[in-house]
């Protein structure tokens, strides 16, 4: 029974870990509760899926043997089999108003006009959440089981994909990734604090972090994918990585460096995991005495009026493993179990014995797919540094952008010949040739000769050539870069045209060798200039 995306998205999953491979004996029926506000697309992605659904009136023809549900919203009442209430997140931490009564309840737990429905099975990752469900109802909770939560064993397990996963993400090797986890509703960190994606983005240099945004499903139910996306377009112009809610998440944590979160399952399946958490926010939603409770009491508070990057590095540097140990004990009992225990329950409920195999039930996540977008304007900051032979540069997306004084510092903005903003392509300083399709044979000078005749603001024009780039500017100079053999990847066209529009605009000699610093990465580079040709 489906009522809600999240709640089915949940159902779909356990459904999959619990019954794969066995569907010669079992036949699984879907039907769907349109009653919900967060119902939205919920029907779509279950025939999508390929599922067999049963119209909501026919369903209590169906002679089930079983009835799985992650939501306990849904009409207990129609359906005569046994019934398993599924958890969508991690026990009964959150306080959600009620559609039909308008006070608040607790999420997780069978409404009260049915709770008193024989054969009722809640189940629980741990038994702290069992005598939490006793003070609501004590029949619920002498007939709940524990099995521990298969979805955390699974991040767990995903551990030992974390460089897969980053580089499916693209994120470069010492780079970081910070991961920002909203649960839906005003309290949420996204409801609370709407713009802090695109602060990120225009606050942590491009070349030392990568942001990625995991967003709880019925967010984008309330307000349409659609909306979503208009909100979130400056940031992923920006390079925001957006997992679907499907999907994605579990293997994002996994991968991640950071995780800024609020009182919603994921930032504590993150910290359960071992990553170091900041609260962005901690809504007075969130039950006391919960393991999401215990999380706030041990977590630090991200501070909005402070600078980013220094919260965001101290989080990293300053974590200590095991630190959230006590959230997690209290949230998940038999780790490593979840899956085996959790199919031999519906098993036993059905009345068969789970199929013999070599496979286990839990597998871990497929890499993330998320909505994203290149980066193609950035504004850069260099410095030239020492004794004049070396430029340190950072820079940001252009699309978020602030322009701050930096004392010291050559600001410009840099910008791909594929930037959309026409206002960001005519501000450029630099004009950055993006990989030519193969019927454009154009030379360098040539692709350059056309973008600065269509970029009136830039300096120069820079195309790549091998082993580095050359910058053609508009009295006819050209100054070219090379870089020297040094072992680490070779940096991309937008540093190595900084370095050249740095020199150029210090009055420095376009001449010689060079470091060029970026993060954590260094590089020797060769520049030439050469007169305009005659």
């Amino acid at each position: 029974m489906a009522r809600t995306l999240t709640s089915a998205i949940r159902l779909l999953d356990a459904l999959t870990v619990a019954f794969r491979g066995d569907q010669h004996r079992l036949q699984v029926l879907f039907t769907f509760d349109g009653g919900s506000a967060f119902s939205t697309r919920t029907l779509d992605m279950l025939k999508e899926l390929g599922g067999a659904v049963v119209p909501w009136d026919e369903a209590p023809l169906v002679p089930a043997s079983l009835t799985v549900t992650a939501s306990e919203n849904v009409d207990l009442e129609r359906l005569s089999a046994p019934v398993v209430v599924l958890p969508h997140g991690i026990g009964f931490q959150k306080w959600v108003p009620d559609s039909e009564s308008g006070d608040r309840r607790l999420s997780g737990v069978v409404r009260k006009e049915f709770a008193d429905r024989p054969g009722i099975v809640t189940v629980v990752s741990h038994p702290a959440q069992r005598e939490q469900l006793r003070d609501v109802h004590t029949g619920l909770a002498d007939a709940a089981e524990v099995t521990g939560d298969h979805v955390h064993d699974r991040i767990r397990a995903g551990l030992r994909h974390r460089a897969r996963y980053r580089a499916h993400l693209g994120v470069p090797p010492r780079t970081r990734l910070a991961v920002l986890s909203s649960t839906w509703g005003g309290q949420g960190l996204l409801g609370s604090r709407p713009g802090l994606p695109e602060r990120l983005l225009a606050e942590l240099p491009y070349d030392e972090y990568r942001v990625a945004a995991v967003l709880h499903p019925n967010i984008g139910t309330a307000h349409g994918p659609w909306a979503v996306r208009q909100a979130l377009a400056r940031a992923v112009d920006a390079g925001l990585l957006v997992l679907p809610p499907e999907e994605g998440w579990e293997a994002a944590l996994a991968a991640a460096d950071v995780v800024l979160g609020d009182h919603g399952s994921v930032t504590l399946y993150a910290a359960a995991a071992d990553r170091p958490v900041l609260l962005g926010a901690f809504g007075e939603e969130s039950v006391p005495g919960t393991a999401a409770a215990l999380l706030a009491a041990s977590a630090d508070r991200l501070d909005p009026e402070a600078d980013l990057r220094r919260q965001l590095d101290a989080a990293v540097d300053g974590h200590v493993p095991g630190r959230h140990t006590d959230a997690a004990g209290h949230a998940f009992a038999h780790p490593g179990e979840g899956a085996e225990r959790l199919r031999g329950l519906l098993y036993r409920l059905i009345g068969l014995s789970p199929p013999p195999g070599p496979q286990g039930p839990l597998r871990t996540s497929p890499p993330p797919e998320p909505e994203t977008r290149p980066v193609t304007s950035f504004e850069v900051v260099t410095r030239v540094c020492e004794d004049g032979r070396a430029v340190a540069a950072e820079r940001f997306p252009a699309a978020v952008r602030r322009p701050a004084d930096t004392p010291g510092a050559v600001r410009h903005l840099a910008a791909w010949d594929t930037e959309p903003d026409v206002a960001l392509a005519r501000s450029a300083s630099v004009v950055l040739r993006s990989p030519a399709p193969a019927a454009d044979d154009r030379t360098g000078a040539e692709w350059a000769a056309d973008a600065l005749a269509h970029h009136p603001g830039a300096l120069f024009a820079s195309a790549p050539e091998d082993g580095g780039c050359t910058a053609h500017l508009r009295d006819g100079r050209t100054v070219a870069v090379r870089v020297l053999p040094g072992g680490l990847r070779p940096p991309d066209l937008c540093p190595l045209s900084a370095l050249v529009y740095t020199l150029l605009r210090a009055g420095s000699p376009v001449q010689g060798e060079y470091r060029l610093r970026v993060g954590s990465d260094q590089w020797r580079c060769k520049v030439r200039e050469s007169p305009p040709a005659r």
